[in-house]
């Protein structure tokens, strides 16, 4: 097994931080997300829905290193200590490096013990904006116990059409 970063957790911002060894620092936190709540009926039961957000705070550049991703992938295990919880993770495509992180994302994934016990789901989703067309690259995570497995994969699959202007 492959070591990780100590982490700490900030209770009044609620993200943890950690610190690479070239003192490159890096803060994940957790967000309450109504996404999914908006794309099904409201008498439909998700349970708690968050969307992970991952910055590297540091400007400096980061060469690639392997103690991030499995210091990203234990916190985001700890996260699933709550069987009701589900992890939403959103790449736009605005600096075109989403499709890239949306990959990482889902190497971190395949390449972990989390596949026993977590369903992922992924979903690239188009939509107009105006005069654009908008793209993200989308991954859903649950635990495969979660009692609203059903509820949650039917509202992840309805993403695309409720921003599109159709109503669940």
């Amino acid at each position: 097994m492959l070591k990780q970063y100590n982490y700490t957790f900030n209770s009044d911002s609620g993200y943890y931080s950690f610190f690479t060894k070239r003192q490159i620092e890096y803060r994940v936190a957790f967000y309450e997300d109504f996404t999914l709540a908006s794309c099904v009926s409201d008498n439909v039961e998700l349970g708690n829905v968050y969307q992970i957000t991952i910055d590297k705070i540091s400007t400096q550049p980061s060469p690639f290193d392997i103690l991030v991703s499995e210091t990203i992938k234990n916190i985001i295990t700890s996260f699933f200590e709550s069987v009701q919880d589900a992890l939403i993770y959103i790449c736009d495509d605005n600096d075109k490096k989403g499709l890239q992180r949306f990959s990482t994302f889902d190497r971190w994934y395949v390449k972990s013990s989390m596949t026993d016990y977590i369903t992922k789901l992924n979903n690239v989703i188009e939509f107009d904006l105006d005069t654009e067309t908008i793209k993200l690259y989308t991954s859903l995570m649950f635990h495969k116990e979660n009692p609203n497995c059903k509820n949650i994969e039917k509202a992840f699959n309805n993403i695309s059409n409720t921003l599109n202007g159709e109503k669940p």
